[in-house]
């Protein structure tokens, strides 16, 4: 059965010029076009559309408050903006409501893949025995205060690196966590670093957004205390993880954007994990019995105790926070990556030798041999196998630092 999507956009060449680029979709895409938000809500109102791309500026009509009610009235249909429109203030105001931004001029291959890979999306976070997984957990944790003031303190006309360094010495958990990092191996400063503000304008803001979602995230569970689970092991599993991808993404040519990405990915992978060990700690027990018990992965044994895996369950906690497509496929697929939608050295891609590295222990200095939980012949697909020896070598030189 066809996948729906709905076009919104004034412009009427627009409307001609992607019903010319996707004619070849016609048998796998069921596309509907309006010009503006008005009659795209009565489209949405009478028929269930699974994708919807749209612009923010239309005459006498607000974009914005077009995709707040499809978020409010839709929740179920991805957002995806794809606006020439340019002003900042606009594009901040959008982060909260849309899935994807993508300005124009876009290429065709561009859109289609942002549009697939949202299908993809979909289809994993819409999975029946995840479902039944979630709804079993009473309340999904929400975004950690401090990350939520974080960011709306970035949004403010005067926000500063000082506010944010005064802002985050208010923690002092964080503090001590994030100057540690900082002062690690892992991003080979040669000054050691005292001060938080110090910390911020050195790691930069994407790299401490990324750390303080990650670390607020587990201290919401470091209560929690049983036989098989560690949340400081979990916790350093992360932080090495994130650290590997970046340095791995860096290694492979990506910007420093690209890069950081790949270490929130890397720091958020496991999530779901540390989910399945606060609210279904009997079924955490389960699945690690199991793995003594039987020559089973991890991701195995979950499938046999609960339907799904800890990959599956991060993902859509990850979705319900509204974070980037990329760092939701990577936590999705780290495990199994051909399932992906990414091409070359995509975040999946990153996550999923830097975990497997991470997992490794001292096999990481062996220089012969199979890495075990790496898929080689996706790697060999994706054209980057040739390139493994040397992420390897660089994630073992950061452990001996």
């Amino acid at each position: 059965m066809p996948q729906t999507i709905l076009f919104v956009d004034e412009e009427k060449f627009v409307h001609k010029a992607l019903k010319r680029s996707f004619r070849k979709m016609r048998q796998e895409w069921d596309m509907r076009f309006s010009a503006n938000p008005s009659e795209a809500m009565e489209i949405l109102n009478n028929e269930p559309i699974e994708v919807v791309v749209t612009e923010t500026v239309f005459q006498g009509e607000s974009g914005l408050d077009f995709l707040k009610v499809v978020r409010e009235g839709h929740p179920n249909s991805v957002r995806i903006i794809l606006s020439g429109y340019s002003d900042q203030d606009v594009i901040l105001k959008s982060v909260d409501l849309a899935h994807q931004y993508l300005a124009k001029p876009c290429e065709d291959e561009a859109l289609k893949s942002t549009i697939n890979r949202a299908f993809m999306m979909k289809e994993l976070l819409d999975q029946r025995a995840l479902k039944e997984i979630v709804s079993q957990i009473d309340s999904l944790p929400t975004l950690p205060a401090i990350y939520v003031e974080l960011v709306e303190e970035l949004k403010s006309e005067d926000a500063s690196i000082e506010k944010i360094g005064d802002m985050i010495s208010k923690d002092i958990g964080l503090t001590a966590k994030i100057l540690k990092m900082v002062n690690s191996s892992f991003f080979g400063l040669r000054q050691q670093i005292t001060s938080p503000a110090k910390a911020v304008s050195m790691l930069g803001l994407d790299l401490i957004k990324a750390i303080v979602l990650t670390s607020g995230t587990f201290d919401k569970f470091k209560h929690l205390k049983f036989h098989g689970f560690s949340l400081e092991q979990m916790w350093q599993h992360a932080m090495l993880t994130g650290a590997f991808s970046k340095n791995i993404a860096r290694e492979g040519g990506l910007d420093r954007k690209g890069s950081d990405t790949a270490f929130m990915a890397g720091l958020l992978h496991d999530i779901g994990k540390l989910l399945i060990a606060a609210y279904l700690p009997d079924s955490y027990r389960l699945i690690n019995k199991l793995i003594e018990q039987k020559p089973l992965s991890m991701a195995q044994a979950e499938t046999v105790v609960l339907g799904t895996t800890h990959a599956g369950v991060g993902a859509y906690l990850l979705g319900l926070w509204g974070l980037p497509d990329d760092i939701l496929e990577a936590a999705a697929f780290h495990h199994n990556p051909i399932q992906s939608s990414g091409n070359g050295l995509s975040s999946t891609a990153i996550v999923h030798v830097a975990n497997a590295l991470a997992e490794s222990g001292k096999n990481i200095h062996q220089t012969e041999g199979v890495i075990d939980g790496i898929d080689y012949d996706y790697l060999q697909k994706m054209g980057i196998l040739s390139n493994l020896e040397a992420w390897r070598s660089i994630c073992a030189d950061l452990i001996d630092d």
